[in-house]
């Protein structure tokens, strides 16, 4: 169990709260209302976004009100109503005990300025009045009633599985992730001409090459992630390669005796290099470009992954589970 899901659970229950793991968040009532708290970006798991859907004879908040509420409650950055959506987004706070009392307070907050405003909760999706549920659809938190929250289970467990038995096209995927690569090869070259050898340049030729075989091929697998590797290797020796043949293009263009294109200057390259016995930089370039495309790579792997995982994904959060 890791720190963070310790510090969920404590901020939970200090708040009269529960802390549902599978989903990540924090979910609970308070004078009727119910509301979900979570960290919308995972990088920032203490920067906590708090939500609740309601509906009001009367006009949504204002401008006004909702500027007064977020000067009027410290913790708060931020106040936003998208139909009968309202978001909350608490400062971010590491301190524990801290953070525990801005949650209180914002939620204290906010909800008497929802009782003040006679508002009453109602699903996200119809518009029903009545308790609602916490549910999960992908990387969203919605307020459903139960209806809507069976309907939205169903139709998404159904493209789940739909998207699950789709074979991936090879051939698609080969044509995606050589389209993706020539952007990194793209990257290297002007990088280069700019005199860096940045690690940007990696990171785009692994993120743009993966993306492009998941985009095309329908799914990123484990032959798709093998088949990817292969061409990173190569096309980053492409665009290392390039790179040097313009620099040698550019050093010879002055002598008569060297008149050649780039496309000669690419193909003359290791001849080149080993003449002036500068091989040792060559290789020592192409490594580097290597470690970046792998610093790149790993993440991008992970969230392509994580991505997948996500689409469709539909889950009852924690009090859901037994109803």
């Amino acid at each position: 169990m890791s720190k963070i899901t310790d510090n969920y659970k404590s901020l939970a229950s200090g708040i009269g709260f529960s802390y549902d793991e599978f989903t990540n968040t924090i979910y609970g009532s308070r004078d009727g209302y119910e509301f979900l708290v979570y960290a919308s970006d995972q990088r920032y798991p203490y920067l906590l976004t708090i939500t609740t859907s309601v509906r009001s004879a009367g006009m949504a908040l204002g401008k006004d009100e909702m500027t007064q509420f977020r000067k009027s409650v410290a913790p708060v950055s931020g106040i936003t109503q998208k139909d009968s959506l309202i978001t909350v987004v608490n400062k971010s706070q590491k301190d524990q005990s801290k953070l525990c009392s801005d949650l209180g307070n914002t939620i204290g907050a906010l909800t008497a300025l929802l009782r003040g405003k006679n508002y009453a909760p109602c699903c996200q999706t119809c518009g029903a009045s009545g308790q609602t549920v916490g549910f999960m659809l992908e990387t969203a938190r919605l307020h459903l009633c139960a209806e809507c929250a069976a309907r939205t289970k169903s139709e998404n467990e159904v493209k789940a599985q739909k998207r699950q038995q789709r074979n991936v096209n090879i051939v698609g995927g080969i044509i995606g992730a050589v389209l993706g690569s020539l952007i990194g090869v793209l990257c290297i070259v002007l990088l280069g001409m700019l005199g860096y050898v940045a690690a940007i340049s990696g990171i785009v030729m692994a993120f743009c090459t993966l993306k492009g075989f998941d985009k095309l091929g329908g799914k990123l697998t484990p032959v798709g992630i093998v088949i990817s590797c292969v061409i990173m290797i190569g096309m980053t020796y492409f665009g290392n390669r390039l790179d040097w043949g313009i620099e040698i293009y550019k050093e010879l263009q002055g002598y008569f005796e060297y008149d050649m294109s780039v496309w000669q200057a690419f193909r003359a390259v290791p001849a080149l290099v080993r003449e002036a016995d500068a091989m040792g930089d060559y290789i020592a370039s192409f490594a580097q470009q290597m470690l970046f495309v792998v610093v790149g790579a790993v993440p991008t792997v992970i969230s392509i992954t994580r991505e997948q995982r996500n689409v469709n994904r539909v889950a009852q959060i924690g009090y859901m589970q037994g109803r």
